[in-house]
This record gives structure tokens, sequence and C-alpha cells, in this order.
């Protein structure tokens, strides 16, 4: 039995089927892919949730091989203006300028190097400082740097919370940059340089495609999981229950308390679910009138918008791409508020006419609530260990447990692995 349909429960559903196992999945949207999302709209297929891979991400990118996914550079680099807002006002970055934002940002997670000295495996090195228990808002006040290398590392540490820095742990910086090789290129290239061609909606409907031993079922909620000392009764909002030796939980932490429990969940995944991850943020496409060429524009918290970057520019209009750590700074009446994405927008772009607004609000999405994981202050040792530790015959995956690119589609897979593995070992023994 595997509860949730995202690239985790995909991945196991397919892995499991390889070793001859069958199993029930049930999703309970009318989709497979949880927090990422390709939609058509305007011509183009555009990602409302997870988007980016890279090669340094070895399981998505080992997935991307085998099923000969095409791929595309993002942001378009031929042309590229690069900027930063400092002091409300939109600075351009030259190469040389740049290159010393990333010198900045590589100070910044220095760091790293001996609390992540391995990034790939599970060891945490010494932290004499307390880093663990401290936020990024934190670390960034005791950074010293020129304004606007200053501004383009906050502006760097927003896109990679995606939430309010002061509930961000550093630490979440300092691991992806472990991960990406302790590079500051690689980890701009890592968060925000490769997506797929298609949409991540090729690739996971290309996995749930060999997961043959799998009945996938959609639009089928869960109420309640029980236990029994002969296995687990999964049961649906609509009535049925579905019993199997084993269950497989493939939901995010912050939703794990929207399902009962019996017996209860341990108190840490209980109390993690309450406490939610930091990850927050809302990211829109927005179309405005005319040319607007090929920008990426960096911005503080400070400002309601704190990454800007076209994703299609023609002579009518242009489509950009607009992450907000803290939406409460965007103040949209609702998601599609055309009026407070063009006052947002001023600051970056003076003049332009936004024509219409489009994207998901993950954050108060209830399957999800909240976008990618983003530890807390604490939660990386207070929490990770427990979210993926099987209780009884239940087992736990997703990408807000994973062992390395957690909060990405690679953790996601990741975990799909390893939890196909771990439960065909348990129904072996």
């Amino acid at each position: 039995m595997i509860v949730g349909g995202g690239f985790a429960g995909v991945t196991a559903a397919r892995e499991l089927s390889a070793r001859g196992r069958r199993a029930v999945l049930v999703e309970a949207r009318d989709r497979l892919g949880g927090r990422t999302y390709t939609k058509d709209h305007d011509g183009h297929p555009m990602e409302f949730g997870g988007t980016w891979v890279h090669p340094l991400q070895p399981h998505v990118w080992s997935e991307i091989d085998r099923y000969d996914a095409e791929t595309e550079t993002f942001p378009v680099p031929e042309g590229l203006r690069q900027a930063v807002v400092c002091d409300g006002r939109v600075v351009d970055l030259s190469d040389e300028d740049a290159a010393r934002a990333l010198e900045a940002f590589a100070e910044f997670c220095a760091p790293a190097t001996t609390m992540f000295p391995e990034p790939f495996s599970e060891m945490l090195g010494p932290d004499p400082d307390g880093l663990t228990d401290r936020s990024l808002r934190e670390q960034l006040d005791a950074f010293k740097a020129e304004p606007e290398l200053r501004d383009w590392v906050e502006g760097m540490c927003c896109a990679i919370a995606f939430g309010p820095l002061e509930q961000s742990g550093a630490t979440e910086a300092f691991r992806i940059y472990a991960l990406s090789g302790h590079s500051a290129a690689q980890t701009l290239a890592s968060l925000s340089a490769t997506k797929l061609v298609k949409g991540t909606r090729e690739l996971i409907s290309s996995i749930a495609e060999q997961a043959t031993l799998a009945d996938i079922r959609l639009n089928s909620p869960v109420r309640r999981v029980v236990q029994t000392d002969g296995g687990v009764r999964v049961e649906l909002e609509s009535g049925e229950a579905v019993s199997a030796p084993t269950a497989l939980i493939a939901l995010p932490m912050n939703v794990l308390n929207s399902v009962e429990f019996e017996p209860g969940l341990s108190e840490i995944k209980r109390t993690a679910s309450a406490d939610r991850h930091a990850g927050a943020g809302m990211k829109c496409f927005v179309r405005v009138k005319g040319d607007i060429g090929n920008v990426s524009i960096v911005a503080p918290e400070a400002q309601p918008i704190n990454w800007l970057v076209t994703y299609a520019h023609g002579p009518e209009s242009s489509w950009l791409i607009a992450f907000a750590a803290n939406p409460k700074k965007l103040e949209l009446a609702a998601f599609d508020d055309v009026q407070s994405m063009q006052t947002a927008l001023q600051s970056f772009l003076p003049g332009v006419e936004v024509e219409s607004v489009v994207g998901w609000d993950w954050a108060n999405d209830p399957l999800a609530l909240g976008t990618w994981c983003i530890y807390r202050p604490g939660q990386l040792t207070q929490v990770l260990p427990d979210l993926r530790t099987t209780e009884g015959r239940l087992f736990f995956a997703g990408s807000d447990s994973a062992r390395t690119w957690r909060g990405f589609i690679d953790g996601a897979i990741e975990s799909g692995y390893r939890s196909a593995r771990d439960i065909d070992n348990y129904l072996t023994s």
C-alpha cells in the first residue's frame, strides 16, 4: 500500500514492481506529481511547482537518462541581463560584478566546509558555533559585504528558503552549497539552470508506466491508517478500505497530521507536522505587455519579490516568473491580482504593464500546506532522523526526509528507491 502519488510514491511503486511486489497507490489529487505540477497555459507547459534539475542531482538525472527526457538551460544565458535591487533601485551587474557576487556567496557559505564535509553521507560535521539552531536572518545579519553584494547574497537566501528568513535554518543554505561541490556557481546552477522541456509530468508519467504491478488510484484521499497485528488498513474518505501487509506513507511532512493514524505516529513526527517546515513562498507566472528582454533580477527580503526572471519574451508580450519568499510582503488580494503585481514589479521594471498572473498557492493547498521543504532552525537534527523512521508496518518516504537533495525532485526519487528496498527486505524476512 502506498499513500501519496508524488515522485517518492510513484518511484517506490515502480521499484516494488521490479521486485515482483504488487501495490495499491492512492493519491488524493486528480493527477500524479504532488508538489510538481506541469500545466499548459497560453501555449506554454508551465511548471507551477518543482522545476529545476541538474547533473549534480544523481537520482533525478539517472531517471532523465533512463527515459531520455529532453532538458534545456533556463534561464537562457544569451543576452541575459543580471541585476540586483539595492536600496530600492535596480543595479545592473557586469560579468565581473556577477563573479564577485558568487565569491560573496561562497564566503557566506564557508561553514559548509566543516558542517557538511561529505554531503552525500549523513555525517554532520562539527558545529561549535551552534549554527544548526541559527536562522538565515541571523546569519545574514552577521555577514559583512558591499551593499550590492550583500543584497545579492540575501536574495539568494530568499530563493533557497522560499519562506521568511527568520524561520529558515542557516544550515539549509550550507547544505545545498555543499551538495553543489562547495561551489557558488554550481549552487546557482543546481537551483535554477536546467529544466525539462516537456515538464515534470513527462518524467513522472514515464516512471508510472513502469509501475506495472501497481494499481494507481487518483481522487482517493485517505482518512485513516490503522495498523493491526497482521497488516495495515487504509481507510479512504469515500468509505472504501484497502488492506495490505505494509504501507508506505509518501506524504509531505506538513500534512501528516491531516491523516488519522492508529496507533498515533511518533511525537516527533506529529510535532514536525504541526510546526511545519519554513517553505511557504509564492511562485507566479506573470504576463506583461511588450518585449522586456532576457532578465534575471535578485532582491533582498525587504522587497515583495526576490527573484524575477524571463520565462519567454516576444514583441507583443513576455512571461516572467516571480518568486516571493514572504508572500505577505507581496500583498496580493488574490493569486491573480494584476494590479498588486504591477505595483510590486515597478522596483524591478519601471513602467511595466501586467496583463495576467497565474500560478498555484501551495502554502494554502490542503494537500501540501507548503512549498519545498526548508527546515526551521534546529529541525535538521531534531526532526530529520525520525521522519523516515519505520513505525511498525509503516514506512515513510518523500523529499522532505531525503538524505541528500531534500526538498528537490532528486530527494523524492532517492527516498522512493530507499523505501522500496526497505519494504522488500521486510516482506522477505
